[in-house]
């Protein structure tokens, strides 16, 4: 099987290419090898491979800037969707899209369905919310929401609370983190061996399988994902020095994009449908870290 992987140099199309299953013909192009802002480039490339999948790993993904350059994050996550769907079509071909948590408004007092109302805060959620819609009308994609990404690769919550904890932990300094946004964090090792798991079943896509939800067990604010990264790093020896968290609310953190309270995706069908069960993220959480030795 030919599966074309774009987006390949960011930390889930890091994780998608180290754990390729064997028997498959993995094509991975960088954002510059496949820009989606040049469509017709795009499609030459998809009619050259001719991929039975595509997994879109490319998207605008900075929440805050969003809001100043919504033009630019909407070709790349509403109107390239579309097309890379649209072009997939005419080959017979599948595609694989990951999205966001922050499609919803976070006012629910419990986990989100995947038939739930889409109604995002900020205009990066705006845009891949669109980007959903678009996917609707064909039957050749599958949606995958997921929340809270992270790895050992790049720039993530996880690297950046590792800097931090260093650098004001050696000067005794706190480390403010707000705690009234909850969801659940989500390894790219666990979600990528979800997305090879969806591949390799060839399954069949309809109304009730077009939209699915992934993210590690258990449920997070943003502080108690700082507080277990410093504890583990701590124990593992990767951290000499952790800076005392502190939990502070999000309006004591004012940003450009409103984010939502309580996002918590319902991952039950997806553990069904693929016979999957997930993790808890502070073991997967272990994991990770251990790997940023």
């Amino acid at each position: 099987m030919k599966v074309l992987l774009i987006g390949a140099d960011g930390q889930l199309g890091k994780s998608l290419n180290e754990s390729k299953p064997n028997r498959l013909q993995l094509i991975s192009l960088n954002k510059k090898e496949f820009n989606l802002l040049d469509e017709r480039k795009c499609r030459k490339i998809i009619q050259e491979i001719k991929p039975k999948w595509i997994i879109n790993c490319a998207a605008y993904t900075n929440v805050d800037l969003a809001e100043r350059e919504y033009d630019l994050a909407y070709k790349i996550n509403t109107s390239a969707p579309q097309f890379l769907t649209c072009y997939l079509n005419e080959i017979e071909g599948k595609l694989l899209h990951i999205s966001t948590d922050y499609v919803f408004d976070g006012k629910k007092n419990k986990p989100y369905q995947t038939f739930d109302k889409t109604n995002p805060l900020n205009k990066y959620g705006l845009t891949k919310s669109k980007g959903e819609e678009n996917l609707k009308e064909y039957n050749n994609n599958l949606i995958l929401r997921t929340s809270w990404l992270y790895s050992p690769f790049g720039q993530n919550f996880l690297t950046t609370m590792i800097k931090l904890h260093f650098t004001k932990g050696i000067k005794n300094e706190k480390l403010n983190v707000v705690y009234d946004q909850v969801s659940a964090p989500t390894s790219t090792k666990s979600l990528s061996t979800l997305c090879w798991k969806i591949i390799r079943e060839e399954m069949i896509i309809d109304q009730n399988t077009q939209i699915m939800h992934w993210h590690d067990a258990g449920i997070a604010s943003w502080y108690d994902f700082a507080v277990a990264i410093g504890q583990i790093a701590k124990n593992k020896n990767i951290l000499k020095y952790t800076a005392e968290v502190v939990p502070i609310k999000s309006k004591e953190y004012p940003t450009p994009a409103k984010r939502p309270h309580y996002s918590l995706l319902d991952i039950e069908k997806t553990e069904k449908t693929f016979d999957f069960i997930s993790n808890h993220w502070r073991e997967e959480l272990e994991n990770t870290i251990e790997e940023l030795r």
